[in-house]
């Protein structure tokens, strides 16, 4: 499938008839239990690679549940033909998940559950619960042994050179998760399927102008970087998929979205996430480029020997390689689904975890997607050409996964997305 611009793979999947399902009142449980796994994979300390994982498995597992009462679409994994609530097969899925996964947080969760049992009309609860329970027990167990654990983390070089990534000021942690590229995925057959060729190397003009424009916009005291630019800066850097699940949110909100479109939405957009986080993760420890702190105060054989005093950026670079850029590909990734979705020309308000940074409105989701990765620059921690790379590589695996992963019933029945099992 080739694709030189989101606008074709838009109109590709449009044409193929991919979400055909018609509106109908909102079905809050879902989006409900969205928020309730973003805030458990943050209250449980993890990064965006592992809680894109269990945002995932949560989503896969509620519409595995909610497929197999409403029937509405073909399985991720599990499916058994039932009747009950759809929304308590929804909540007691993600329930099932999330205690499994973070069993010091079960009183929260089973008060959350009680919660949305208490506000069910569409069918016989306990009917639903135990597809819900069956559908998590059944993901749980496919994705045990994927790879994802242990975390192996990456010294570095012991005497890097020109180019050659290095932990960075101010912790000088070691690089996060480096066998993330090798996990199994959860749509896409491989982690390096769409890795990108390799960054410009260093002293090449490309090189040198993603270089200059950095260093001027992305310093801490920049005489150039606006007051916007900075906003966006410290907006941003929340880790990709928070941003990327409000909006989720926030858009099957105010469209009204029915249960099994919302199931659909959630469970693509959770997938091409973490599914980009894969494929980010194959090219960063395959290329192992510097990040700009370290190429601003190098000296001309690599090494650093001025206390990273000459250049510091806005925010803390993150412990791992540069290129490409995760925030752009996860953002551009999810971005996609809801596109697919919902159409780019939305107005919508997006809030943040940086402390004292306002909410901000935008009109569009590719108005997301260029200031999210804009803000990657303007906080002095990427370069251009790995922004770009990563939207490119996001919106590849988005593409992959929509064809070949779950979609309602009748369409691409031959597409031997292999997951039914």
């Amino acid at each position: 499938m080739k694709l030189n611009s989101k606008h074709h793979l838009l109109a590709a999947v449009a044409v193929a008839g991919l979400f055909s399902l018609a509106p109908h009142a909102s079905a809050d449980v879902i989006t409900d239990w969205n928020l309730i796994t973003l805030n458990a994979t943050k209250t449980g300390g993890l990064n965006s690679n592992l809680g894109s994982r269990i945002d995932a498995i949560e989503a896969v597992a509620v519409y595995d549940a909610v497929n197999s009462i409403k029937q509405f679409g073909t399985p991720y994994h599990y499916y058994t033909p039932d009747s009950g609530s759809a929304q308590a097969a929804a909540a007691q899925a993600a329930h099932d998940v999330l205690v499994n996964y973070f069993p010091g947080q079960q009183v929260a969760l089973d008060a959350a559950l009680t919660n949305s049992l208490n506000n069910i009309t569409d069918g016989p609860i306990g009917n639903g619960q135990t597809v819900g329970a069956a559908a998590a027990t059944d993901i749980i167990a496919f994705r045990a042994g994927d790879g994802s654990s242990p975390n192996v983390s990456y010294p570095g070089p012991a005497t890097p050179g020109v180019g050659q990534w290095r932990p960075t000021p101010a912790a000088f942690a070691p690089g996060i998760n480096e066998q993330w590229g090798t996990v199994t995925p959860f749509v896409l057959d491989s982690g390096s399927r769409f890795r990108p060729g390799p960054p410009p190397a260093v002293g090449t003009w490309q090189y040198n102008l993603a270089l200059a424009e950095v260093k001027s916009l992305g310093a801490t005291n920049s005489g150039t970087r606006t007051a916007d630019q900075t906003h966006i800066a410290q907006f941003y850097k929340q880790d990709a998929e928070l941003t990327v699940n409000e909006a989720a949110r926030e858009l099957a909100i105010a469209k009204g979205t029915s249960i099994e479109e919302n199931a659909l939405l959630f469970a693509l957009t959770d997938i091409a996430v973490a599914d980009a986080r894969i494929a980010i993760w194959d090219a960063k420890y395959t290329y192992l480029f510097w990040r700009p702190v370290t190429a601003l105060n190098a000296n001309s054989d690599g090494s650093v020997t001025n206390g990273y005093n000459a250049w510091t950026p806005l925010i803390a670079t993150p412990a791992h390689p540069d290129y490409p850029s995760g925030h752009s590909g996860t953002v551009d990734a999810g971005f996609t689904v809801l596109q697919l979705f919902f159409g780019d020309r939305n107005t919508f308000t997006l809030h943040t975890t940086t402390a004292g940074e306002p909410a901000r409105t935008i009109k569009s989701l590719s108005q997301g997607e260029s200031e999210n990765g804009l803000s990657r620059i303007y906080g002095g921690i990427h370069f251009s050409f790995d922004n770009i790379q990563g939207q490119s590589l996001g919106l590849k695996v988005a593409a992959y996964d929509l064809i070949h992963g779950p979609h309602p019933s009748g369409l691409f029945e031959d597409n031997n997305h292999g997951r039914q099992r």
